[in-house]
């Protein structure tokens, strides 16, 4: 599939956020699929990106240092929908080291990072009020 075509089968799918982090305490999980978390094993089967990388290893492959300050990075991509990451270190619930939070969107077109990462942040106001610092989109964090 062309990037055009995932983007439009992603907006024909609908828009969607899910969220993954702790919600009221430690254990990290995917939620927001019909409200199911991956407790149950459930997601979306066109989520380009498993628990594995949900868990802390977007940030890590990106060589983020592991410290909580509000800046929320991402990336996009998917076969066969186009799907925004957004992530962040986050300890706001789990105070442990290494505890990361991330919303994962879908139904938006390329680009449009900013505004699927506000209208996740609509979708979730708990997570986005109970952080200890105001959550900062990195627009051009790529470009070193």
């Amino acid at each position: 599939m062309s990037l055009e075509s995932t983007v439009e089968h992603g907006k024909a799918l609908g828009k969607l956020a899910l969220y993954f982090g702790c919600r009221s305490d430690a254990g990290h999980y995917l939620y927001g699929f019909n409200g199911a978390s991956t407790r149950g094993g459930r997601r979306p089967s066109d989520l380009p990106w498993d628990v594995g990388l949900m868990n802390a290893t977007l940030l890590r492959n990106d060589k983020i240092k592991d410290e909580p300050n509000g800046k929320v990075y991402w990336t996009c991509g998917g076969k066969d929908a186009f799907w925004y990451a957004f992530y962040w270190w986050d300890r706001s619930v789990d105070r442990r080291g290494a505890c990361n939070s991330g919303f994962y969107v879908r139904g938006f077109g390329w680009p449009e990072a900013r505004e699927a990462f506000d209208w996740a942040c609509s979708q979730y106001p708990k997570v986005v009020a109970r952080q200890k610092f105001p959550l900062e989109l990195q627009v051009d964090w790529r470009k070193k």
